[in-house]
């Protein structure tokens, strides 16, 4: 009987152990819950304490902008140049964001760079590159445009604020081309326009003639005050090269008329060929005998 009878699982003893497994879990998981939730509120109120601090110090009053320096400025106005930078005295020198001032100078069309350095705890220090015009383009009746040193165009010519460049010369004949997603000048005749820009000892230039068949003419001061010149410009005609040395001749052909035709005087003066030059006079005659000039 004995040897026949089953051996049976204790099943109160597996229920057991499953029901302690069960509670081991739920106080691992509880134990991780409580663990997360502090954490999120430690990193929330070290959040918070940052956030205080931040406000602290960007509102106190020992920040406060007491000095802004400015340096680099010849055409602008210092009040122009804070105003662009929109800063003022009184202002946290710790919530200036220095970039975001940077860019609001370098949108102005007369900075060409800027930077823009703070000193704690009261000072900030802008230095401005600006562009320089040489001359003034003009594209058509109503619109002319100041050109940089690299003759190109950085802003619309504005008579009633550009007061400084009122006295530059103006270019025409010029087009305006799409360079790299802006407009531009380039070419034969624009390279030229800068050559005669650059020339030493060329004087107050009023007006630059570009044309592709005869190429560069001037209405110059240079000359003014010479007894066969007057005080009105007189009129060079350049050709395309060989700038400098037609205008060295033209000194000697003024040298000329001084000594020899004092009673004449000169309206322009032809060096489309150096090697012939042809003058003509105030009252439109042309010179007797052209002037041979110099190699």
């Amino acid at each position: 009987m004995k040897a026949n009878k089953k051996i049976r699982k204790n099943r109160h003893r597996a229920t057991e152990g499953k029901n302690s497994l069960l509670e081991f879990d739920f106080m691992h998981s509880l134990d991780l819950g409580l663990k997360f939730i502090l954490v999120v509120v430690t990193v929330s109120l070290f959040s918070l304490g940052l956030i205080f601090a931040h406000d602290l110090v960007t509102q106190s009053s020992y920040f406060g902008l007491k000095k802004i320096n400015v340096s680099g400025i010849n055409t602008l106005a210092r009040a122009e140049v804070l105003s662009q930078a929109e800063i003022a005295e009184g202002d946290n020198v710790l919530a200036i964001n220095l970039n975001t001032v940077r860019l609001r100078l370098i949108a102005h069309p007369w900075i060409r760079d800027a930077a823009v350095t703070r000193q704690i705890p009261s000072t900030l220090s802008i230095t401005v590159i600006e562009e320089k015009a040489v001359a003034k383009a003009v594209v058509d009746s109503d619109l002319q445009i100041l050109l940089d040193t690299q003759g190109q165009p950085f802003k619309r010519y504005d008579p009633g604020l550009d007061t400084r460049a009122a006295s530059l010369p103006q270019i025409f004949g010029l087009h305006l081309e799409s360079m790299e997603q802006k407009c531009g000048f380039s070419g034969k005749l624009h390279d030229s326009v800068m050559d005669v820009l650059a020339l030493k000892g060329i004087g107050r230039i009023d007006k630059i003639t570009a044309d592709r068949d005869v190429g560069i003419k001037i209405a110059t001061r240079i000359f003014n005050g010479r007894d066969s010149v007057g005080n009105t410009p007189i009129t060079l005609k350049l050709g395309f090269d060989g700038f400098q040395a037609k205008l060295n001749n033209a000194e000697h052909i003024i040298d000329y008329m001084e000594t020899s035709v004092p009673q004449k005087r000169l309206c322009s003066i032809d060096m489309f060929n150096i090697r012939s030059v042809t003058v003509t006079l105030e009252d439109k005659d042309i010179m007797p005998g052209t002037i041979k000039g110099g190699a």
